[in-house]
């Protein structure tokens, strides 16, 4: 599973390549329906309102989570062809622990990797296919982000294993590590001007790096050398193509390799705990040969 999953990160991370967000790229039937899916979890906020922040997050998180729960596998029905159906209790698995932990009201890294995980998974019953990569990172990955940072904000939820100024982003990493591929060492801007509000301002909405920068700076007061010290530091860097390699040795580091993040990993038949042999090649759109439950 870690071998597969590492590929998998890498591969996206190639795919978006000096691409934009607005940037038209292959989108089949199904990824659009996937985006609809999350335009449709996004709605729930809207009939879960935040009951009146506690000392940890707001109750009403457990509210949209427990619509999630109801309606998500139909919603997966939904976006999926009858073929793949019989995925769907271990594809919704992924699904609920993408988007934060009811019980704690906490999000993190942790939940980002699941929904990884849940392309990841898409893509090996090939519901989802290489020729959707680069849509995945910019259309579908974006919107999930944008979705997490409206349940971050209208529910104050905890992030889970912050390490305050030290941390690229209380919640997220992905936008970092994907997004400095976006941005090439000959594109619009120098890594020192991902930073500067002139710069992120006006190109937030077509590089998930920019649109990271600008909601830290939504969310923070301060100067940014003092909240965000690590990125600070990292604009620093002369190159994008370092920057990039930079974060992918980071993320493996700092989300793949803890425990605490790993311990709460699902493993079933579509990522199992077993090792696999050495792939030809990626070997990440294989089918599995059957179907059982996911187990902690």
């Amino acid at each position: 599973a870690y071998r597969e999953y590492t590929l998998f990160v890498q591969s996206l991370n190639r795919a978006v390549h000096g691409l934009k967000n607005s940037d038209s790229v292959p989108m089949s039937p199904i990824l659009e329906k996937l985006i609809i899916l999350l335009d449709k979890l996004d709605s729930f906020i809207d009939q879960c309102p935040a009951k009146g922040r506690s000392r940890f997050g707001d109750a009403g998180y457990r509210d949209w989570y427990a619509k999630l729960k109801q309606e998500s596998e139909q919603l997966l029905k939904e976006a999926l062809p009858e073929q793949f159906h019989n995925y769907i209790e271990e594809l919704n698995a992924y699904l609920h622990d993408s988007f934060g932990n009811s019980t704690r009201l906490d999000y993190g890294t942790g939940h980002e990797l699941a929904f990884v995980l849940f392309l990841l998974c898409l893509c090996k019953i090939e519901a989802l296919t290489e020729q959707d990569s680069r849509a995945m990172v910019l259309k579908l990955f974006a919107r999930y982000i944008d979705l997490c940072r409206r349940l971050q904000r209208t529910y104050y939820l905890e992030p889970a294993g912050s390490k305050g100024q030290w941390c690229l982003d209380d919640y997220q990493f992905l936008p970092f590590l994907w997004g400095s591929s976006q941005l090439t060492d000959d594109g619009p801007i120098e890594p020192k001007q991902a930073i500067d509000e002139r710069f992120y301002r006006d190109l937030s909405n077509d590089y998930l790096y920019l649109g990271a920068i600008k909601y830290i700076n939504e969310v923070k007061t301060g100067p940014f050398f003092e909240h965000s010290s690590t990125l600070y530091d990292i604009s620093n860097v002369a190159q994008w193509s370092k920057v990039n390699q930079g974060m992918l040795k980071m993320y493996h580091g700092e989300v793949l390799d803890k425990f605490p993040i790993a311990q709460h990993i699902l493993f079933g038949n579509l990522i199992s705990f077993d090792p696999v042999p050495k792939p030809s090649g990626d070997g990440l759109f294989k089918k599995p040969a059957s179907v059982t439950q996911s187990t902690k």
